[in-house]
C-alpha cells in the first residue's frame, strides 16, 4: 500500500536519510517502509537556514492494518494512482494535420495525435537540433547569425538553448504526463518531483533527438528548413499552408510559430484573423557572481555540499509605476544573443544540467501594456522591433549593449565594457540611452528594494545586458473554447506565439489539449 506523507521538513543533516528522518516524524519504525520516493520537494531558504520540505510516497506491507491506521492519523493519504491520456480509437481513415513549427505545443499535440493514429505532418522553419547547435555556435563564437536557424527557430522553438525549466503555475491533470514523457526520452526522474524542475539545455538536446525518432516511429514526418509562407483559408474554414510555393492541404493546421515569427503574423493579419496586442515585460538580463547569489540566499551555508547552486524571485510593486520582477532565472548558466535578425539585439539566459558556471544571471523586466505601442493588432510587435534595433545602434556586429548595475543607477557611461559571460562579447552603453524613460524609472525604484530583500543585490560586480525583450509573444490570436482561431474552422492558434502560454510546459500543455480536442471534433 502507498501512502503520500503530509509535508516534512528536514535539515541538512537529516537529507542523507529522508525515509529516517520521515519515520521519526510520522512515529513509525523506519523497517516498516518498505520502499520510499519523492512525491514532491523543494528547498526553503528562508531565515537563512536551508531546509527540505517534502511529501513522500512511502510503501508499506497491504496487511498491516495498524500501521495504515497510524499514517492515516498521523495526516497520510493513500498514493492516487498515476494519470493517462484518454486513449482513442484508431481511425480507418485517419484526418491529416499540419502542425507549424517543432517547439513544446507543436511536439506535445504530435505525440497525443500519433497515439490516436491520426496522419501528421510537423514544418518547422529551423534546423534540426544537431545542425541547428552548429548555428547557435556560429553566433555565439563567430558573431554570424543564421536569420532561420538561431536561438527561436529550430527544433524545440525556443526552450531549447534555455535553462530547460519546467515550472508552470498553470494548473493541469496533463503536467504529470508531461513531465513522464521528458523522463522517457531521457530527462533525470527528478524533475517528477522538484518544485522548480529542469533539464538543462546539454540534457534537451538529446531529449529532441530520442522524442523525434519515437514520433517518426509512428508515422509522424518532419520537414526541417521549410518555413511556411501562407495559408489556404476559404469561406471562413484553413484548408492548408503555402512552403515554397507548394499547397500541402490539411484537415487542420495547429500553429505553433513561438513569439518571433513576425513574417508569420503579417501573413495571418493579411487574412484577416483576429488578433490583439498583448501585455510584454521588457528590461535587461542581470549577471552576478554565483558565489555571491549562494551567500545571499544560504548564509553560513553557502559552501554546504548538499545545497545546489542558488536561485532567486525579486518582484517590485508600486501604484505609480509599473510591476519589476526577475524572470527565468538562470543559476550557473551564461547570458545568450536571441536576436533572429542582423541589425536587432536581444538577450536570454542559459544553463546546462549542473548549472556549475561562475555566474547566475535573470531577466530583470518591467510589465509593459498595450497603450505604449503604435495602434493595431501588431504594434506590440512593431515597438518591440523598433527596441531592439535600437540597441544594436554603436555597437559591433553581434554585441550587446551593457553596463555595471552601479554605472546604470549612477547614469554614467562606462568606458570599458564589463565582463560578462555574453558571446561574441558586450559594448559599453549607457542603457537609459537604449531603454524607454519609463521602464528606466521602474527599474531605478526596484532596485533599493531588491537589495533590502536580497542583501548585497547591488553591486559593482552586477552587470546589465541589454535588450531582454521576447520574454512573451507581442500578439495575441484570438480562439474559442475549442481552441480554434475566432472565425476560421480549422486553424489553431497555440503555445506561447499564440498568445495562451509561456514556458516548455505550459505550451507542451496547450498542444495536448488543442489536439484532444481536435480528437474529439
Amino acid at each position: 500500500m502507498h501512502y503520500f506523507t503530509p509535508q516534512l521538513f528536514f535539515s541538512l543533516d537529516e537529507a542523507g536519510d529522508f525515509p529516517g528522518s520521515a519515520a521519526r516524524q510520522l512515529g513509525i519504525p523506519k523497517s516498516a517502509i518498505l520502499d520510499w520516493k519523492f512525491h514532491k520537494r523543494s528547498l526553503d531558504v528562508r531565515q537563512k537556514r536551508p531546509k527540505y520540505q517534502a511529501i513522500l510516497d512511502i510503501e508499506i506491507s497491504p496487511r498491516d492494518k495498524m500501521l495504515a491506521f497510524q499514517l492515516e492519523k498521523k495526516g497520510c493519504t493513500v498514493a492516487a494512482p498515476d494519470f493517462r491520456l484518454p486513449s482513442f480509437a484508431k481511425r480507418t481513415s485517419p484526418p491529416h494535420i499540419a502542425i507549424v513549427g517543432a517547439g513544446p505545443s507543436g511536439l506535445f499535440a504530435a505525440m497525443t495525435f500519433a497515439e490516436a493514429g491520426f496522419k501528421v505532418e510537423i514544418f518547422e522553419r529551423g534546423k534540426m537540433v544537431s545542425e541547428r547547435t552548429r548555428d547557435v555556435a556560429g553566433l555565439m563564437h563567430n558573431a554570424v547569425l543564421n536569420p532561420e536557424s538561431n536561438i527561436c527557430f529550430g527544433e524545440g522553438g525556443a526552450g531549447t538553448y534555455s535553462d530547460g525549466k519546467l515550472m508552470t503555475r498553470t494548473k493541469s491533470k496533463y503536467i504529470p504526463h508531461i513531465l513522464q514523457r521528458f523522463v522517457q526520452f531521457g530527462a533525470d526522474s527528478s524533475i517528477l518531483y522538484e518544485a522548480h524542475p529542469h533539464i538543462g539545455t546539454d540534457r534537451l538536446t538529446p531529449i529532441l533527438v530520442e522524442m523525434r525518432k519515437w514520433l517518426e516511429s509512428r508515422g509522424i514526418r518532419y520537414h526541417f528548413g521549410q518555413r511556411v509562407d501562407d495559408f489556404k483559408i476559404e469561406s471562413g474554414r484553413c484548408r492548408g499552408i503555402i512552403v515554397n510555393g507548394d499547397f500541402h492541404p490539411a484537415d487542420a493546421v495547429f500553429l505553433c510559430i513561438g513569439h518571433s515569427a513576425d513574417d508569420t503574423f503579417n501573413s495571418l493579419l493579411h487574412h484577416g484573423v483576429a488578433m490583439e496586442p498583448k501585455p510584454l515585460a521588457v528590461g535587461v538580463r542581470v549577471e552576478h557572481p554565483q558565489a555571491l547569489i549562494n551567500q545571499i540566499q544560504y548564509g553560513r551555508y553557502a559552501n554546504h555540499p548538499l545545497l545546489p547552486p542558488a536561485e532567486y524571485a525579486v518582484r517590485f510593486n508600486d501604484d505609480k509605476l509599473p510591476s519589476v520582477f526577475s524572470f527565468c532565472m538562470c543559476p550557473g548558466g551564461r547570458v545568450v544573443a536571441s536576436q533572429t535578425s542582423e541589425n536587432t539585439r536581444v538577450v536570454n539566459g542559459m544553463s546546462g544540467s549542473h548549472r556549475n558556471g561562475r555566474f547566475a544571471n535573470a531577466a530583470l523586466v518591467v510589465q509593459v501594456t498595450p497603450d505604449m505601442f503604435p495602434s493595431g493588432p501588431l504594434g506590440g510587435l512593431q515597438w518591440i522591433r523598433t527596441l531592439e534595433r535600437k540597441a544594436a545602434m554603436n555597437c559591433p556586429p553581434a554585441f550587446a549593449p551593457a553596463q555595471s548595475m552601479t554605472d546604470f543607477i549612477a547614469h554614467k557611461t562606462p568606458s570599458v565594457s564589463p565582463k560578462t559571460t555574453y558571446s561574441p562579447g558586450t559594448h559599453p552603453s549607457n542603457l537609459h540611452a537604449v531603454l524607454p524613460k519609463k521602464i528606466c524609472i521602474a527599474l531605478e525604484a526596484a532596485l533599493p528594494v531588491f537589495n533590502r530583500q536580497m542583501h548585497g543585490f547591488i553591486t559593482q560586480d552586477a552587470s546589465f545586458i541589454g535588450v531582454e525583450s521576447r520574454t512573451s509573444s507581442p500578439v495575441r490570436i484570438l480562439r474559442n473554447d475549442k481552441y480554434q482561431a475566432v472565425d476560421i474552422e480549422g486553424l489553431y492558434p497555440l503555445g506561447e506565439g499564440a498568445g495562451y502560454a509561456g514556458g516548455i510546459t505550459s505550451c507542451a500543455l496547450d498542444g495536448i489539449s488543442a489536439a484532444i480536442a481536435c480528437i474529439q471534433k
